[in-house]
């Protein structure tokens, strides 16, 4: 019996310290985190709007329309490229040049935007502001 008994406590110190190592090490500076009314996806960095906005004017100007493709839901997408690199994607035919700034985010990879042509969204860009 109590060689079972120092068996279970071994292995229960065992695993203890993966755990603890882990709790010490803290958080992200992104993640879900507890607000005042419920969870809510928190990147704890503010970012400028201008600084963003202008990244996008920038990445528009320069970004290319990609291959139109289709899931398997039926949803239409067109990639927005800059030297071969997918930057955002469009999810209706627009000039990427006429489109503005929308919401946008920060996220653990750079800067989230949401495309906008008349009042709705129209695709999703992906920037990094310094």
């Amino acid at each position: 019996m109590m060689k079972n008994l120092t068996r279970i406590m071994l292995v229960a110190a065992v695993l203890s310290i993966p755990s603890g190592a882990i709790l010490a090490q803290g958080t992200p500076p992104w993640g879900w985190r507890y607000g005042p009314r419920a969870y809510g996806y928190s990147s704890g960095a503010e970012v400028d709007r201008g600084k963003v906005d202008t990244a996008v004017k920038e990445t528009l100007d320069k970004a290319t329309k990609g291959q139109l493709w289709t899931t398997p839901a039926g949803t239409k997408h067109t990639p927005l490229l800059i030297d071969n690199q997918v930057v955002g994607q469009l999810w209706e035919d627009n000039d990427p040049k006429t489109l503005i700034m929308g919401a946008f985010w920060a996220g653990p990879w750079g800067v989230n935007v949401e495309l906008v042509k008349d009042e709705k969204v129209v695709g999703m860009l992906w920037v990094k502001v310094s």
